[in-house]
């Protein structure tokens, strides 16, 4: 055997060496899931969206684009209730009636220190309870399809005119917190 054949050798077997050992310190049934940190390499796939992150992301596919009474698409235009329900279809959750009054009854009524992301907010824009709906995305905000600015829009429920208006909350994506928000395969 030459020289450079033994040293390979030799490394290779300390390696093996070490490694036997090195399991061999740990007791049995201890290493598992929880107690080894995985880090994502460059050929890892990232870590899944939360839902919070996936709403967010699908309510943001469909800023600017146009508002019309009575749409419910995204290449001919929306209106309240139908990009509430477009967003749903695209999360997989249930299929939504084609107006904000019908939404209201549907699902819990949440307080306004609950909310969470997916939550539906609802509004009288038109002098009737719950005429107008949009999704609660986080920090106050809210996504719609506005029939003033004729787009999906963000407002903030602390504008003066949503705060006017405001009629309440709902909860109606089938799940009680974010945490038992569906998995949805993208």
């Amino acid at each position: 055997m030459s020289g450079l054949m033994r040293t390979r050798c030799f490394v290779v077997g300390v390696a093996l060496l070490s490694a036997s050992a090195w399991a061999q310190e740990i007791p049995a049934g201890s290493l598992n899931a929880s107690t080894v940190r995985i880090q994502n390499g460059p050929d890892s796939p990232p870590p899944a969206p939360s839902w919070d992150q996936r709403l967010k992301r699908i309510a943001g596919d469909f800023m600017g684009t146009r508002y019309r009474l009575g749409g419910s698409s995204q290449d001919t235009g929306l209106d309240c209730s139908g990009l509430i329900k477009q967003i749903w279809q695209r999360l997989g959750l249930a299929d939504l009636p084609h107006q904000a009054a019908n939404m209201a009854k549907l699902g819990v009524p949440v307080q306004l220190r609950d909310i969470q992301v997916g939550d539906l907010v609802f509004f009288n824009t038109t002098g009737k309870q719950n005429s107008h709906v949009g999704v609660y995305v986080g920090d106050g905000r809210f996504v719609h399809a506005s029939s003033v600015l004729k787009k999906v829009t963000e407002n903030s429920l602390t504008e003066r005119y949503y705060q006017k208006t405001f009629n309440g909350i709902r909860r109606v994506a089938g799940f009680d917190s974010a945490n038992d928000a569906p998995v949805i395969s993208e």
